[in-house]
């Protein structure tokens, strides 16, 4: 895969996976203010925000570019569905977002269809919140 620039200009990211009865996880990284955010849908006593250590926002950002993350993004965007996604019978849905140093973001999300490499995602994601983000 060839390296994608944009992914050093990311600022802000949001992930954000939820259930058709309602739970769900969503994770932010502010990046700028080193910060990670936690809700959990499932256990509201379980939300929160804490520093993102300099080894994981290195963790996060050396390996942000190989989950593709942008690329299938943009390819759910552009209705790539076949090449990017897999369905799934679970109606259970994703959103995401991302914030560029440059002030552009972008949007994707999609319902009963997962990218393909969600889990090289998934599997950072947890790395970095020591939290499991896998739907009940």
């Amino acid at each position: 895969m060839k390296e994608d620039g944009r992914y050093k200009m990311i600022s802000f990211l949001e992930v954000e996976i939820s259930s058709f009865a309602g739970g769900g996880y969503k994770v932010r990284y502010d990046f700028a203010r080193r910060l990670i955010s936690w809700n959990d849908g499932y256990m509201w006593n379980n939300n929160f925000m804490k520093s993102l250590t300099p080894e994981k926002l290195d963790l996060i950002k050396d390996e942000l570019p190989g989950t593709g993350m942008l690329e299938w993004m943009e390819g759910y965007n552009a209705g790539k569905l076949a090449k990017y996604g897999a369905p799934t019978a679970n109606p259970s849905s994703w959103r995401m977002c991302v914030k560029f140093d440059d002030g552009t973001d972008l949007v994707a999300s999609h319902a009963k269809n997962f990218p393909k490499d969600w889990i090289l995602l998934i599997d950072l994601i947890e790395a970095t919140t020591e939290c499991r983000f896998r739907l009940r």
